[in-house]
């Protein structure tokens, strides 16, 4: 904690949506127990609430703050708040920042990939029937791992997967990252990228330029075989158009964490199907301390007109 922070200067908001969000209240009223901090919001406005820590904020909510200076998410994306169509442009919204994330993501993805590439599925059903059949090694320096979203994740996992053998490229909306991987950028390149995945994994930012952005014109371009892994948020992805892509042969499956609607409903095509893996929104979590402290520090530097860490570029949306 900052020495310049001041509990009464601040009064937080936070929406216990989940469990998630729920750890990190019980962290920041133990940490600053002379915090004044809310849980809900009554029908008149509350001209003390200074911040949000939350991971989502509702419409509505946002106008009976009007003293609200910060509005911070609880995990690494900020789309939840980002998404309120009424929050002030004056309001500072913050992200989640953790050294350790973008290698927690890379092992995650390095896990999806290697389990297909050196075909687990098939040698446990071997070991299933009892069946002693070796299985060829394939060259990793063949095989091609493309990555779209090179930010300070997606980074990391590029380099891990590199390490691996694996030849990488990289693919963003609008400027080149300072990666050691072939990169290609914007409309211009994304046909030239595509086309050369084995293996494609989304991380980029959820914002309105990538909402639907992978469709079935995007996945066709990939070349037959290939397999998706969605590791950034539900939505990005178009999930019926991937879903028919797989069913009509083009790609060999996915392995999807996020999803439009979670949880995912047990309704889905999703469940149970051999060239799907769901999981539950769990390839990477910020701990519940880095996050807790980083708002901390945040409510100091907000009262001292700092920089603050993790902030959003709102006119970007990361």
């Amino acid at each position: 904690m900052t020495s310049h922070f001041e509990a009464g200067n601040h009064k937080v908001l936070m929406l216990l949506t989940s469990d998630f969000v729920t750890s990190r209240y019980e962290e920041l009223r133990a940490r600053v127990p002379t915090l004044q901090i809310i849980t809900e919001l009554g029908t008149e406005p509350d001209p003390d609430v200074t911040a949000l820590f939350s991971f989502k904020l509702p419409s509505g909510i946002a106008p009976r703050l009007p003293n609200l200076r910060l509005a911070a998410s609880v995990g690494a994306g900020a789309d939840g708040i980002l998404a309120a169509p009424d929050l002030s442009e004056n309001v500072r919204v913050t992200r989640v920042i953790e050294p350790g994330l973008g290698l927690s993501m890379a092992q995650f993805v390095a896990l999806q990939i290697l389990a297909q590439f050196r075909s687990l599925p098939k040698l446990r059903s071997q070991h299933m029937a009892g069946e002693w059949r070796r299985i060829p090694v394939p060259d990793a320096s063949k095989v091609t791992v493309g990555i779209m979203g090179l930010g300070s994740i997606g980074a990391v996992v590029a380099r891990v997967i590199k390490e691996l053998g694996f030849r990488v490229i990289g693919w963003t909306r609008s400027d080149a990252r300072e990666v050691n991987v072939p990169v290609f950028v914007g409309k211009r390149d994304i046909q030239a990228f595509l086309e050369q995945c084995d293996y494609l994994v989304c991380l980029l930012p959820f914002t309105t330029e990538t909402v639907g952005l992978i469709d079935r014109s995007l996945l066709s371009k990939l070349p037959k075989g290939s397999y998706v892994i969605n590791v950034a948020r539900g939505g990005i992805v178009v999930e019926s158009d991937l879903l028919k892509l797989i069913d009509e042969g083009h790609l060999s499956g996915a392995a999807l964490d996020v999803f439009d609607t979670e949880p995912l409903p047990p309704s889905s095509a999703f469940w149970r199907r051999e060239e799907v893996l769901v999981t539950p929104h769990i390839a990477a979590q910020p701990s519940v301390i880095p996050a807790v402290e980083q708002f901390i520090e945040n409510l100091g530097r907000l009262s001292d007109r700092e920089p603050l860490i993790g902030e959003i570029d709102r006119s970007r949306g990361y």
